[in-house]
């Protein structure tokens, strides 16, 4: 066999393999920032996207490390993220330590999906990386089978003299979260058995702060989905606040669902029997003045 025939079967095996292997996809999470070198003192913002790289994604998570001794972590923003429900919304586990978890319902599948973003200031000059740990994302598939991921850590460097922070503008936030839909529920497996409320909304502008449940005359209190009620009797209304980072809330009530009937209400009860017994006191001094 000669040289030219070998060369010949040598791609002709290569091009038959190029031919069968299936290209592999995996999701990848990246943290970006308009410029990589930064001034002491000052203060940037660093954005994490989401890469599906053709998968269709539903849920994902992570810890996002950053070097304490060259980053100070002022604000957290998640304001029109493609997460719509936190199942751990971001927030410091340690000093340079971030952790989210949450779901996109419906999927996403897409090159560049926000997940959050997050505010530093720059404590001396120094050059360091922030890393993204930890990543997990699930497929839109209906088993939550798990999606290869890889991650893109950010290098940068801070330079420069010191000045005044300046605060990564953001547009004024006048709208309200996104409509939702409480749900009181019951589960064997949770909460013993008792009612609990189920709520999640987003918010397109600076983010969801907090919510705040407020059970019939009761003072209205934070917290979070999924709620255990007070009332287990569900014959009040239930009021739940969503509020945004800039103060703006969407308030949804719930009617009672399962509203006492009237005559269980003793003070109505003892109200109706009062009113009767002076109406016959009434009728019956009447009675005897007349006949007199």
């Amino acid at each position: 066999m000669t040289k030219i025939q070998k060369l010949k079967i040598i791609l002709l095996a290569v091009f038959t393999l190029f031919l069968f292997v299936t290209p592999v996809f995996a999701a990848e999470v990246s943290v970006d920032l308009a410029s990589q070198t930064i001034g002491v003192d000052k203060q940037f913002e660093a954005g994490f996207f989401l890469n599906t790289e053709n998968e269709d994604i539903n849920a994902v998570e992570g810890t996002i490390i950053f070097p304490q001794e060259l980053l100070e972590s002022k604000e957290i923003r998640d304001g029109n993220s493609i997460i719509a429900f936190w199942i751990e919304r971001p927030k410091a586990v340690s000093g340079n330590e971030i952790r989210f978890s949450g779901i996109i319902p419906g999927g996403y599948a897409d090159k560049r999906g926000f997940i959050l973003s997050l505010v530093f200031q720059a404590r001396q000059e120094g050059s360091s990386i922030i890393e993204i740990c930890d990543i997990r994302a699930l497929r839109n598939d209906g088993e939550g089978t798990e999606a290869r991921t890889t991650v893109s850590n950010l290098q940068f460097v801070v330079s420069g003299a010191s000045g005044t922070p300046k605060i990564p503008t953001v547009k004024k936030d006048i709208e309200l979260p996104e409509p939702f839909e409480p749900t009181v529920a019951c589960d064997p497996e949770m909460f013993e058995g008792k009612y609990f409320l189920v709520f999640a909304t987003q918010d397109k502008g600076s983010g969801i702060d907090h919510y705040e449940v407020c059970e019939g005359k009761r003072k209205c209190i934070i917290a979070e989905s999924p709620y255990l009620l007070k009332n287990q009797n569900l014959d009040e209304e239930i009021i739940v606040k969503a509020i945004d980072k800039s103060g703006n809330e969407r308030i949804i009530a719930l009617p009672a669902q399962k509203p006492a009937v009237w005559y269980k209400n003793y003070l109505i009860l003892a109200i109706i029997i009062l009113v009767i017994a002076i109406a016959y006191l009434i009728w019956k001094f009447l009675w005897r003045k007349h006949k007199r």
